[in-house]
């Protein structure tokens, strides 16, 4: 990806400041000067989330980056709480300006581009299609998901934050993290072939296009099943039933229409049906009128046989307690009773007419008898309330009936003609009644066909996506033995470690890199121990830096010699950090020398943006466009990155 740095404009409060980029920009001095803010703006202008220095959040108003992408001059502007950038480039004679999202997008902003976020704009303005890797793989929703630029620049800018603590997120603990590191490499060295991934894409499409097929095959189906019309046979049936209707109703019709004879009108037998209506209604409302009555008088009797069974027990308790009192006085006036004969009251006089009735008047057998005949009435009063509901239920069905007969009485009085235009016009009805059933009836008949067809088409499709994962899986299969630039990574990150004089490495180790997880590691023995050096054990901190810088150096080595996609710009920050240019003289001096030999070699096309706190200046050699700049806070001859703060 050939990308290349002009200017950094930013705006501050109180100045502007303009910083050019030839191909070599060293920026050094102490701490607190903003060197190594000039590597987080030009990584704000691109994308990212920055924390802010307490100068820059008391000073920085806006940053905008001038960048070439092959023949296209971009600039980028975004203020400093923004989540939005402001891009302007020119096409032919004019320039366009746009502003997106800087990372996360809410759909398309360029027309008909795919253009989303400022990472798909440098893709777009590159001429290069959106790198994708697959999600998920081997799973049922596996699926590609694209690559960012953020993804890329991870291996062009090397912060000082993580030089000595990350290895470019290849060992995180989160797992998409780490491989989406795994993925980005894969992609930059060719691992992934262009073949694969376009393969990929056509396995997506076509899979994609199969389920939606399925799926509208599968609610078809279930609409002609629930329709009635998933059977062709049963359809041809129909409509041979419906066309033979169509010929009877017009025969009918124009037989009628040649007789002429007096034919009954349809408001005849309407008039007849609502009278009919009306007095079955009568006489099922005068039946649910005299089996109320009759339910009345049940209720009734019912009732006074309860009252009666109640006296009678009363009447017999009181003859049963007072039968053997002899009574001497009144019981009301307490004077005594005069004598009395034998067969009358001793207190009223009156003959006595207490008749022993043997077992007839017995309580119990009274009981029983009243019992019995209250259940008889019982079940006669609920089958009689039974048949006076259903008797009041058909009461309103006829009505309802009634309603809707009188409704169609006036509709044909309204419209009321002779008794041959009325059945003339019945005749049509039933005949375009008819037509419309069987042009209803044809046009589903053409559904079944169509469901065969989209079967059909479903298993041509999930044949041809069987095929392509078939060559997809070879192609994998020998793009996965293909390690030839996985071997040269190796070899030319080796190369990088013993030109800058890392301790203990010599030409004779080799290193070996899993392509699993790309961590490189520098095997020490050849036989017995396993001992290997990695980022993982380098050691200290100023080791942990040099060696991943010799990481980044190996990958754009071998990123310019096989045409890979690797943005063209190497942004190093503080490489040498804790490494002590007094203790380690040679090891600075010859890690910056190998990196001016390879600016005006093997990456001559690669742009670097150098930070550090001394300046260590190339040995002789060939020429290059090299630009430093000395900065000290406090200083008005190598002023700081906020220039009017010298005094402050």
């Amino acid at each position: 990806m050939n990308i290349r740095f002009e200017k950094l404009n930013l705006e501050f409060r109180r100045a502007s400041e303009v910083i050019t980029f030839p191909q070599v920009s060293y920026f050094f001095g102490p701490i607190g000067s903003g060197k190594s803010s000039i590597a987080r703006l030009i990584d704000f202008c691109l994308g990212a989330k920055v924390e802010w220095t307490p100068v820059l959040q008391k000073e920085l108003v806006s940053a905008s980056l001038e960048i070439a992408l092959n023949d296209t001059s971009l600039t980028i502007s975004r203020t400093r709480d923004s989540g939005m950038v402001v891009a302007a480039w020119k096409l032919d004679e004019d320039t366009l300006q746009l502003t997106l999202p800087a990372r996360k997008g809410a759909g398309e902003v360029l027309p008909s581009t795919g253009v989303e976020v400022l990472s798909d704009l440098l893709f777009y303005l590159s001429n290069i299609e959106q790198p994708k890797v697959r999600r998920r793989k081997g799973m049922s929703d596996e699926h590609l998901e694209r690559l960012s630029f953020r993804d890329l620049y991870l291996f062009c800018y090397l912060d000082q934050d993580t030089m000595d603590n990350s290895f470019f997120r290849l060992n995180s603990d989160n797992f998409a993290v780490s491989r989406k590191s795994v993925d980005t490499l894969r992609y930059l060295l060719g691992y992934k072939q262009e073949r694969v991934a376009e393969l990929e894409s056509q396995l997506q499409a076509v899979r994609e296009d199969r389920l939606a097929r399925a799926a509208s095959a599968e609610a078809l189906q279930k609409a002609l099943a629930q329709a009635g019309f998933d059977d062709v046979i049963e359809i041809e049936g129909r409509i041979e039933e419906t066309k033979s209707a169509i010929d009877i109703a017009r025969r009918y019709a124009r037989e009628a229409r040649s007789a002429r004879q007096p034919l009954p009108h349809a408001v005849d037998g309407i008039r007849a049906r609502v009278r009919s209506l009306a007095s079955e209604v009568a006489s099922t409302e005068e039946a649910s009128t005299e089996l109320g009555e009759r339910i009345d008088e049940i209720i009734r009797h019912s009732n006074e046989l309860r009252m009666l069974s109640v006296r009678f027990q009363r009447n017999a308790a009181a003859r049963s307690v007072l039968a053997g009192v002899d009574f001497r006085s009144c019981p009301r006036c307490t004077q005594s009773l005069p004598p009395r004969d034998e067969d009358c009251c001793s207190v009223c006089g009156q003959a006595d007419r207490v008749v022993e009735g043997g077992n007839n008047l017995r309580e119990d057998v009274v009981s029983q008898d009243l019992k019995a005949r209250l259940e008889e009435l019982t079940d006669v009063l609920s089958r009689m309330r039974t048949q006076r509901r259903r008797l009041v239920l058909r009461t309103d069905e006829l009505k309802q009936e009634r309603m809707l007969c009188e409704t169609a009485l006036s509709e044909q009085l309204r419209d009321y003609d002779s008794a041959f235009l009325s059945q003339a016009v019945e005749n049509e009805r039933v005949i375009a009644t008819l037509e419309q059933k069987l042009n209803s009836l044809l046009h589903n008949r053409k559904l079944p066909d169509i469901l065969q067809e989209q079967s059909e088409l479903v298993e041509t499709l999930a044949g041809k996506e069987s095929e392509l994962r078939i060559r997809l899986d070879k192609l994998r299969e020998t793009t996965f033995r293909d390690a030839k630039n996985i071997e040269k990574l190796g070899e030319l990150f080796l190369d990088c470690l013993l030109e800058v004089k890392f301790p203990d490495v010599r030409a004779s180790y080799h290193v070996e890199i899993d392509p699993s997880n790309f961590t490189p590691q520098i095997m020490l023995s050849k036989g017995g121990d396993f001992v290997a050096l990695s980022f993982a054990n380098a050691g200290s901190g100023g080791m942990k830096s040099l060696f991943k810088t010799c990481f980044a150096l190996a990958l754009h080595r071998l990123a310019a010699a096989i045409g890979s996609r690797l943005p063209s710009v190497l942004v190093i920050d503080t490489a040498t950090k804790n490494v002590s240019s007094i203790e380690n003289p040679e090891v600075i001096a010859a890690f910056y020398d190998f990196v001016y030999r390879l600016a005006s070699s093997e990456l001559a096309g690669t742009q670097f943006v150098i930070i550090d706190n001394e300046y260590t200046a190339p040995s002789d050699g060939p020429e290059m466009d090299i630009k430093v700049r000395h900065m000290m806070r406090g200083s008005g001859d190598n002023p700081p990155l906020v220039s009017y703060l010298i005094d402050e």
